[in-house]
């Protein structure tokens, strides 16, 4: 059954622990700085979203990973069934197919089997990146849009089958694959240098100058979060609003 809570708002789940693409945020004394801690901040501090109306999840480091552990370690827990989703433009189609695909995931579970999931879906602009920056995302969205729509979708058709592939073939949650990017070493000069540049600022990663980051870290600017209307959207569609975690990685617009 649902949780009972003290409020009768609709309930806010920020998404995400960070990116496989960036170094991790840390806290002044050392400790990580979660993508979805950082959306919490801003939604607590700039718009007064009540504290107990609002959920951070700290476990996924994608898209697929940001739809399945919302399902299981919050929704089928939870009894949130009416979800709106919001993320930026640019990565709406992608978002859109993964969460239809593991939202709708069937499962072996009592507990779950029976819940039908109500998906919406809102998008916002790309503040904050530059021209290319969205270039280079929409073309890895696009592939990445394909690889879902054609195989893992249809290769994974149920919640559990969804678990497997990410615990062995996903490489921020299979043990092997954790080990081997640990060692790896990455090339940042020459002609992967200006590619790697570009993803990462895509990501949202910045130095002090707005460029992209080839260091150990990056800042988070809360001030370009989108404002206004898409808030307004909560109390009327009474949804449980998900908020994507990559939006908390905004940069301050950069010098072309």
């Amino acid at each position: 059954g649902a949780t009972n809570t003290s409020s009768s708002q609709p309930k806010i789940l920020t998404l995400s622990a960070g990116t496989a693409h960036l170094p991790q945020l840390l806290s002044a004394d050392g400790l990580p700085v979660w993508e979805s801690t950082a959306s919490a901040s801003y939604l607590m501090k700039e718009l007064n979203v009540p504290a107990q109306d609002i959920y951070a999840e700290t476990t996924s480091y994608d898209t697929i990973s940001n739809a399945f552990f919302t399902r299981t370690n919050f929704c089928d827990l939870a009894g949130w069934k009416r979800l709106l989703i919001i993320t930026s433009e640019f990565h709406m189609m992608r978002t859109k197919h993964i969460f239809d695909w593991i939202m709708n995931a069937s499962s072996s579970s009592p507990s779950s089997s029976n819940i039908v999931y109500e998906l919406h879906y809102l998008s916002v602009p790309d503040n904050g990146l530059s021209g290319d920056a969205i270039k280079m995302r929409n073309e890895k969205e696009k592939k990445s849009v394909e690889n879902v729509k054609n195989i893992l979708s249809k290769k994974y058709t149920t919640i559990e089958k969804v678990w497997e592939f990410i615990t062995t073939d996903h490489s921020f949650y299979n043990a092997e694959k954790l080990v081997e990017r640990a060692n790896a070493v990455i090339e940042t000069s020459g002609s992967n240098a200006e590619a790697l540049k570009m993803l990462r600022q895509s990501y949202g990663g910045s130095d002090s100058a707005g460029n992209g980051l080839l260091g150990n870290g990056y800042k988070v600017d809360t001030s370009s979060f989108v404002k206004g209307s898409m808030f307004g959207m909560i109390a009327a569609m009474a949804v449980m609003f998900i908020f994507r975690g990559s939006l908390a990685r905004r940069i301050k617009p950069h010098s072309p």
